[in-house]
């Protein structure tokens, strides 16, 4: 695909993507309904500068905000500098809304649901295990939104003309859910679940996927991506060795399975 195709396809992704919840009783601060536009201004988009996925996911988020109607970016990336040399935080969107000047804190994640922890909530886990969701909440409520009321970072919104005395404070919180074969048709508590994208199964068990099916391991960017958008398949034996450099490094990547006309996600973890 073009890279303009595949820059669609990627905000695609992220506009579909439903929030992780709709109560607003789940978290201290409620989540944020930005509307999204079907279609933002890509072309201007340089992949080689925002080649992280999580700073891609940033740069549809802000353009989609300038298309808006009713709402204004007036800072965004906004780190918090005690001097030069030490940043105590950074702050994502500081926009007008029809709400008023409101602080919006943006997250998209992958969260697996590992079985062995004793709470629900803590068995949401990043693929390679170094956060989770309950680390990711904490942070947000401990650190970042607690961040604007600093007396450093209110003079420092002061100086641009941006009282944040009475701001409203929002999360914006999208994330892809992935679980055990075993809980297919489970119904999670707490979360959306029409967040749930697939499946996950440990390297272990990799041996066991469909010998006849065709696969693509995508670049982290492309997670976003729905896999029937792909053009790029091989068939198993091919995809093997790429899955296992990666596991070899600790890393859980993703893949796409082509079935026929089905298209599926799955996790391959290294634990």
């Amino acid at each position: 695909m073009t890279t303009l195709e595949r820059l669609e396809y990627q905000y695609e992704g992220l506009r579909v993507q439903p929030n992780l919840w709709k109560e607003d009783s789940f978290f201290d601060y409620p989540q944020i309904d930005v509307p999204f536009t079907k279609n933002i201004l890509l072309t201007d988009i340089d992949t080689s500068k925002h080649h992280r996925l999580g700073k891609l996911v940033e740069v549809f988020y802000h353009k989609n905000l300038e298309a808006q109607t009713g709402y204004t970016p007036l800072a965004n990336n906004v780190q918090i500098q005690i001097d030069k040399h030490q940043t105590i935080g950074e702050l994502d969107y500081i926009c007008t809304t029809p709400q008023g000047t409101t602080h919006i804190e943006l997250t998209y994640k992958f969260y697996l649901y590992k079985t062995d922890k004793t709470y629900e909530l803590d068995r949401w886990v990043g693929p390679n295990l170094k956060d989770s969701l309950i680390q990711k909440l904490t942070k947000l409520k401990e650190k970042q939104f607690p961040l604007i009321h600093n007396p450093i970072c209110k003079a420092l919104f002061a100086n641009k003309g941006i009282a944040t005395d009475n701001i409203i404070q929002n999360v914006h919180f999208k994330a892809q859910l992935y679980i055990p074969l075993s809980l297919k048709n489970h119904t999670f508590s707490h979360i959306n679940n029409d967040c749930i994208k697939g499946y996950y199964i440990s390297v272990k068990e990799i041996d066991f996927l469909f010998p006849l099916a065709l696969y693509h391991v995508p670049v982290k960017q492309d997670w976003l991506i729905d896999p029937s958008h792909n053009k790029d398949w091989i068939p198993f034996v091919d995809a093997k060795p790429l899955i296992l450099e990666q596991i070899a490094v600790q890393h859980s990547p993703l893949i796409w399975i082509k079935r026929n006309d089905i298209f599926e996600r799955f996790f391959i973890t290294f634990w």
